[in-house]
């Protein structure tokens, strides 16, 4: 695993403290005497006073962004291909066909005639988490009035077969001409047919061999990235009915004249580009990032110098602002664990997903969590401040926030695991205004009880 060595200039946050000041009472009696545990002592019988006295403190350890790797499941086995462009990420969706043999018993070679073939679509199937787009009748410009993602299908030849284990990378080169019969126009629907021309198609088969395509979002398409079902689709459920035989991988589809049946022709393999991936910050002073699909996760370390000694920790929350007008995609979980420091460099590593499986350790989460929606997000994180203050661990200790992972079963929702969604939340950083910025909220005790072993100053 490759290091990055720290930066001598770290962001700083502030470490928001509510001290809340603790008096015996005089009509208290006895003393403390529970045993401390590994998270402190008990309170007892002890009396407040509720005057609140923040105390401010710098962050000091650093920030990460962490890359997560899964090396069983890469680019080209995801379930999802991505068309399109959000938040500088875009990519195009590559296909191979293979032309070799390709006709049977149901399908012989003689169907496939210039004056046989009625037409040749390129079918792909969209998840329906990205919506059926609804055409207003009464709008002469065709425009859409859903606020569904609108593209104008663009379909090329590539000069070669791609090669699966390219990707994540730049799109092949020598892309051909556009494929697309007619001009090009908006397919609406969760289930696109973009006609082509039936020549191409009798020229690919008559010469034979294994042909790669590529699919991608052409001018005047709306912004955002779009899921369509791949090869390796095993979860259905994330798509509108569709009817029996059908062929969710991007497929060519057939028309004969004398036939009822269709021909459906599957890929060979295909992948997402994912041709330009967008920034995650490594100096989170303006943002922070966690992403979906690709995974980024965000370590967020805090100098708890400023705490006073013998200090009890009653309550710790951490809290983040999302940027719902940058953030987007579907609904996650969002999980927040221990992990050692030792474990990763700052400001940005990579780790596989089990090497983080094997460290992390679960402290809270949320599920059902919506990107575009959901802004002001607390995480309850009370046993993992005490365990950090008390000096629980050998070692020192962050937190890790990521999504609805294996290792947390809790928030891990469904079957879908994250690389499925590519989604993203853009939290404000560490030079947001005080009240918007990634902060600790700690309320904590502070009486002779505790500083003496809890004999009341010694009674």
């Amino acid at each position: 695993m490759g290091r990055i060595p720290d930066r001598t200039t770290r962001p700083t946050a502030r470490l928001i403290l509510a001290a809340v000041g603790l008096l015996w009472l005089a009509t208290v009696a006895g003393c403390t005497s529970d045993d401390p545990s590994a998270v402190g002592s008990s309170l007892g019988d002890l009396g407040f006073d509720l005057v609140l006295q923040p105390l401010n403190a710098d962050q000091d350890a650093g920030f990460a962004a962490l890359s997560i790797e899964d090396p069983d499941i890469p680019v080209n086995r995801q379930e999802v291909l991505y068309l399109g462009e959000q938040g500088g990420t875009s990519s195009s969706i590559l296909v191979n066909f293979d032309f070799t043999d390709i006709f049977s018993e149901d399908f012989p070679e003689s169907l496939f005639t210039d004056q046989n073939i009625k037409s040749v679509r390129l079918s792909l199937t969209k998840l329906k988490f990205y919506g059926t787009a609804v055409v207003d009748s009464s709008d002469t410009t065709g425009n859409v009035t859903s606020g569904v993602t609108n593209i104008y299908y663009s379909v090329r030849m590539l000069d070669a077969p791609f090669d699966t284990t390219a990707f994540p990378g730049p799109v092949p080169p020598d892309q051909g001409v556009e494929l697309v019969k007619g001009p090009v126009d908006v397919v609406y629907g969760n289930e696109p047919l973009i006609p082509l021309y039936k020549e191409d198609f009798l020229a690919w088969l008559a010469e034979g061999g294994t042909r790669g395509f590529i699919i991608s979002a052409a001018a005047g398409s709306d912004p955002g990235l779009v899921g369509f079902a791949s090869r390796e689709l095993d979860s259905y459920n994330e798509l509108a009915d569709v009817a029996v035989g059908t062929v969710v991988a991007p497929n060519f589809v057939v028309d004969f004249d004398s036939e009822d049946v269709n021909f459906l022709m599957p890929p060979v393999a295909d992948t997402s580009t994912f041709d330009a991936i967008g920034p995650v910050p490594e100096n989170p002073d303006d943002r922070f990032v966690l992403r979906t699909g690709l995974r980024s996760y965000p370590v967020l370390r805090f100098d708890f110098s400023g705490l006073p000694a013998h200090a009890f920790i009653n309550r710790a929350v951490l809290a983040v602002t999302n940027d719902t007008t940058a953030s987007f995609g579907n609904f996650h979980s969002l999980v927040i664990s221990e992990l050692p420091v030792d474990l990763y460099t700052t400001p940005a590593d990579t780790l596989t997903l089990a090497e983080l499986g094997d460290a992390a350790y679960v402290v809270t989460g949320q599920t059902s969590l919506d990107p575009t929606f959901n802004r002001d997000i607390r995480f309850d994180v009370t046993q993992a401040v005490q365990r950090m203050v008390n000096q629980v661990y050998e070692g020192e200790r962050a937190l890790v926030m990521t999504a609805g992972e294996d290792f947390a079963p809790l928030y891990d929702q469904g079957s879908l695991d994250p690389e499925f969604y590519f989604s993203q939340f853009d939290f404000l950083g560490f030079a947001a205004p005080d009240s918007l910025r990634p902060h600790l909220e700690i309320t904590y005790s502070l009486s002779d009880s505790l500083v003496t072993g809890g004999n009341g100053g010694g009674q």
